[in-house]
């Protein structure tokens, strides 16, 4: 992902160096995010495999698909992304244990949701039997909107091969506004192709793009997102587990959910204290 180019033409000053430092901050985040979601996918599966041939009742599973939002990037620390947040949420909801597979790539594409992402699910077992999930999340999109490459054509077909093969019912996030960058009129394009194939494909849709475009462009830039002005930051997470709540509680006939009074998740193996 390319640096904006008003972050990198106020690199010249101490102010921009101090921006380009914190943007390589947010990239530092990617191999240590991943390396934990991977051990923790390892250790939740372990674990749902020996409650699975022990014959004990399983928990919650939720299943999340997507990009580097999805793997946290950008929040202070791993635990304040939206996919933690969601899995408390559920464990309210339900008053269930939940087990949270995180199966996000990041710099994920809907090709890597349809190619990679989904395949995974489909190929792990527990006690012998493929994994069937009780809730699914995606965000995915934002990096299809920066490849040149891909046309709204071939983004429309690609979108409607990947939510044809998802779980019955998952719940979807569109594209938020890309604000004052060029690619805001494909992120718009993008976002409503999405709304209409998830729909038709008989999934929920989680409409962050409204809320994105109702703030104040200053507000919206400069107070939810990371300094990579890219990424978002961890009150913005906030806000997209706070609407992935409303709309799941809504389908599962629960009542909202506060998403700020929730506990800190914690998960089967420590987390370190940098991530």
């Amino acid at each position: 992902m390319s640096i904006p180019k008003y972050i990198a033409a106020a690199s010249t000053g101490a102010a921009g160096m101090a921006v380009l430092r914190k943007t390589r901050a947010v990239r530092r985040q990617n191999s240590p995010f991943r390396r934990y979601w991977e051990r923790h996918l390892v250790a939740t599966l372990a674990n749902l495999d020996a409650r699975a041939r022990a014959g004990e009742p399983l928990p919650l599973i939720y299943v999340a698909f997507g990009d580097s939002a999805a793997q946290g990037l950008g929040a202070a620390t791993i635990t304040e992304g939206y996919v933690p947040r969601i899995a408390q949420a559920l464990a309210r909801g339900s008053g269930r244990e939940v087990a949270l597979l995180n199966l996000s790539l990041s710099g994920g594409t809907v090709h890597s949701v349809l190619g990679t992402q989904i395949p995974q699910l489909a190929g792990l077992r527990i006690g012998g039997e493929p994994i069937r999930p009780d809730v699914v999340t995606v965000d995915i999109g934002s990096n299809d909107v920066g490849q040149a490459w891909v046309s709204t054509e071939s983004f429309t077909e690609s979108y409607r091969f990947m939510v044809e093969a998802l779980p019955a019912e998952s719940f979807v996030l569109n594209v938020p506004s890309f604000g004052l960058l060029e690619a805001e009129e494909r992120a718009a394009a993008f976002s409503s192709i999405i709304d209409a194939r998830a729909a038709e494909a008989g999934h929920h849709v989680v409409d962050i793009r409204t809320i994105s475009r109702s703030m104040p462009i200053r507000t919206y830039m400069f107070s939810y997102h990371a300094p990579d002005m890219f990424h978002p930051n961890s009150p913005w997470y906030e806000v997209w587990a706070q609407e992935f709540t409303n709309v799941i509680c809504d389908a599962r006939g629960w009542p909202r959910i506060d998403v700020a009074t929730l506990e800190e998740w914690s998960g089967p193996i420590p987390i370190d204290n940098d991530l």
